[in-house]
């Protein structure tokens, strides 16, 4: 069986691997391949600053773990992702289907250097194929955003590329219908945990966001 540990930014990743996780797992079976073997470890982060520091220790991950990891999965929030230095990246600009490819592949070009460190070419080549960088636009309320109408928020936002404040666009629906704050670290998980139980809400979401489907068709093809 093969083993996978998924890191990702911000309190609502668990969300975001449970949502990953059952979708991956649903296709696997579809197509008649043995479920993933999703390490136990904790793989949620807070801030992209901590998950590029992760990078770092990529080799830690495969190799000092027991049982032993295979492959090691990252995904940082595409959102304010120029704001840092190491990435060197700027923010993408409209027409975000034109902008966003080479920004996407630019951060995960800067996260393989992290990972790789001083190793020279010949020894990164014998472990880089255990490292995944993935990108998701723009964060985990992005992922929230095209079925708020199933979850009791109002119309949905199917193009979520063009949203790049989801958690402002929620934060503002939920203040509506619930009449307080969201509370990203507890509602954000609540909402996620709900679209990674429902088949039908996945599907919407995957639909809407083609980052997510990266993320998951990678996993199906291991």
């Amino acid at each position: 069986m093969t083993s996978v540990h998924i890191i990702t930014e911000d309190k609502t990743g668990g969300g975001l691997e449970a949502i990953i996780r059952a979708e991956v797992q649903r296709q696997r079976h579809s197509a008649g391949k043995t479920p993933l073997q999703f390490s136990k470890a904790r793989g949620t982060v807070n801030g992209n600053a901590q998950l590029l520091e992760q990078c770092r220790k990529y080799e830690l991950f495969r190799f000092n773990y027991a049982p032993r990891i295979e492959h090691v999965f990252y995904v940082i929030d595409a959102r304010n992702a120029w704001d840092l230095p190491q990435l060197e990246v700027q923010a993408p600009r409209v027409p975000y289907e034109q902008s966003l490819p080479s920004f996407i592949s630019t951060i995960q070009g800067s996260m393989a250097v992290l990972a790789r460190g001083t190793r020279t070419p010949q020894e990164w080549e014998k472990i880089r194929s255990g490292f995944h960088p993935h990108v998701l636009v723009w964060e985990r309320e992005s992922l929230i955003l095209p079925v708020t109408d199933q979850l009791g928020m109002g119309e949905p936002t199917m193009d979520v590329y063009a949203e790049r404040r989801a958690a402002e666009a929620i934060t503002e629906r939920f203040r509506r219908v619930r009449n307080r704050k969201y509370a990203k670290s507890i509602d954000g998980p609540e909402y996620l945990t709900r679209i990674a139980q429902d088949e039908r809400l996945r599907a919407t979401v995957l639909a809407s966001n083609a980052s997510l489907r990266a993320i998951v068709d990678e996993l199906v093809s291991l």
